[in-house]
């Protein structure tokens, strides 16, 4: 972005999980690097895909497998997020519904990835999250298994659907449309 306009200033801020996409609505942030799915407003543009894992307490008996399936996890309970967090999204976070609509348990709630990593690492409950947390979340007493029947996520580029023609979104879209090609 700043090779291609070096007159654009960015300001990088991490949001905790209520934020993402109140940030955009209240246009306090132009665009956010996010995981879909996304409530209605807001366009996403793929950047990459990747497996989800399981994020499971190094105590826990799966903690140690190669591989799992959704179905050994059913009796886990899941970190849940704040209310203020669409549900569109964290359902998709928490496989709920769960195949044969197996109901989902709830656990604590975090509001950011520290307080979720550390809830997981006090065997409070379990999470799922993208492959790139093994190398970006590394933690004591965590432990991240791949789950062989749990569908991908995507990463991407938000805006408001709304802003999709400002010509700040499409610089950004456009610059992160090359670093993605790359």
């Amino acid at each position: 972005m700043h090779e291609r306009h070096t007159r654009v200033q960015t300001d990088v801020r991490s949001l905790h999980f209520a934020d993402h996409f109140d940030a955009l609505f209240r246009h306090d942030i132009d665009v956010a690097f996010l995981r879909p799915p996304v409530p209605d407003g807001i366009e996403v543009q793929q950047l990459a895909t990747e497996a989800r894992l399981a994020c499971l307490p190094a105590s826990d008996p799966l903690a140690d497998r190669p591989r799992i399936t959704l179905a050994q996890l059913a009796d886990r309970p899941v970190i849940d997020v704040p209310p203020q967090v669409p549900r569109v999204w964290w359902n998709f976070w928490a496989v709920d519904p769960r195949p044969g609509d197996i109901p989902v348990r709830y656990g604590p709630v975090a509001s950011d990835m520290e307080g979720l990593l550390h809830l997981v690492a006090q065997g409070e409950g379990m999470c799922f999250l993208p492959a790139a947390a093994r190398d970006l979340f590394p933690r004591p007493g965590v432990r991240y298994v791949e789950v062989t029947d749990l569908p991908p996520s995507t990463a991407g580029l938000a805006w408001l659907r709304s802003n999709r023609t400002e010509p700040l979104i499409e610089a950004v879209a456009d610059a992160a449309r090359c670093v993605a090609s790359a």
